[in-house]
């Protein structure tokens, strides 16, 4: 897992109704600076297929973060969360495609890609905060949410604290919900004696999209992925190892995708998650490990398009 295990934020407390609703009530009367005057284009081309305007932007979280944005497409919403540390760019494979039939939002969380570097926030809950300040700011309604590895636990965070609201549905890309629930890390993900730095992560980067064949990534792949990889803060880490997502499992209310690689360690959590969450449904990618929305990105996309397209407006 990018943030060393796959975990959830924490059980559920007694009254969780009412701490959502208050929560939701203290965020409508608080400022969230949406920096929509600075939005620009990018990445439209004549020579992409198909031409997209694409639009970059910020938003101000109430605890004064800059979080950035990308956006695209029209019609149902989909926002993006990536995993710890991990720019938008991890979705080159997915963006486009799905912004072809959808209004998509790809984010950057706090500390990572173009959002603001900053020392506090690095836990599930904040992140999830941030996630809801985002879609409140852009103004969007009926939002499938799409989160891999701490993205799917930052998704968790967001229903606990807020349930369904403005919510259509939830995908839950490879992540479990507590790290005892996990097939052991292979030998091969510990650092080996002297390795360096940049020698460890370009290796993880391999082990983690394509665990089968390492080698089927390319330099260039695994150059950007590494540039847009971010080490995740030790608090991250902390958090998710605290957290426990079983006692939310029965109470979602919203329909839930979970998608799981077939050679990930999460895939006991994804089964978890399918078998208690109401109405949920696993896809295992045979092929791929933790970074399957990269690895088979066309199935992926088609799956979560015909996910989006099946959801009728949320409550």
């Amino acid at each position: 897992m990018l943030s060393g295990l796959s975990t959830g934020v924490h059980g559920l407390a007694t009254g969780r109704r009412g701490l959502s609703h208050c929560i939701i009530l203290f965020a409508f009367t608080m400022e969230v600076a949406c920096c929509m005057g600075q939005e620009r284009q990018v990445g439209s081309s004549a020579n992409e297929r198909p031409v997209l305007r694409k639009q970059s932007g910020y938003i101000r979280t109430n605890d004064n973060v800059q979080i950035h944005y990308e956006r695209a497409g029209s019609g149902k919403n989909i926002v993006l969360i990536p995993g710890s540390g991990c720019s938008i760019a991890w979705w080159r494979r997915n963006f486009d495609v799905l912004a072809e039939r959808f209004h998509v939002v790809a984010v950057d969380m706090r500390g990572s890609g173009r959002s603001q570097k900053c020392d506090w926030g690095h836990n599930c809950a904040r992140y999830a905060m941030d996630v809801y300040e985002l879609i409140h700011a852009l103004q969007m309604d009926n939002v499938t949410l799409v989160g891999w590895s701490c993205g799917a636990r930052t998704s968790y965070s967001y229903l606990m604290l807020f349930g369904h609201y403005r919510l259509r549905g939830v995908v839950i890309v490879d992540d479990t919900v507590h790290h005892t629930i996990h097939d052991p890390n292979p030998e091969d993900a510990k650092r080996k004696p002297g390795e360096s730095d940049e020698a460890f992560m370009r290796r993880t980067v391999r082990r983690i999209v394509s665990p089968t064949a390492p080698q089927a990534l390319s330099s260039e792949e695994v150059d950007w992925m590494v540039e847009s990889w971010t080490p995740s803060p030790a608090a991250l880490s902390a958090d998710g190892k605290a957290q426990d997502w079983r006692p939310l499992c029965p109470v979602i209310d919203v329909p839930v995708l979970i998608a799981s690689g077939r050679h990930s360690g999460a895939l006991p959590g994804c089964r978890y998650a399918a078998d208690h969450i109401p109405d949920a449904r696993l896809e295992i990618f045979e092929h791929s490990g933790h970074g399957l929305f990269y690895s088979e990105a066309e199935k992926f996309n088609q799956l979560v398009a015909d996910f989006v397209d099946s959801l009728n407006p949320s409550h």
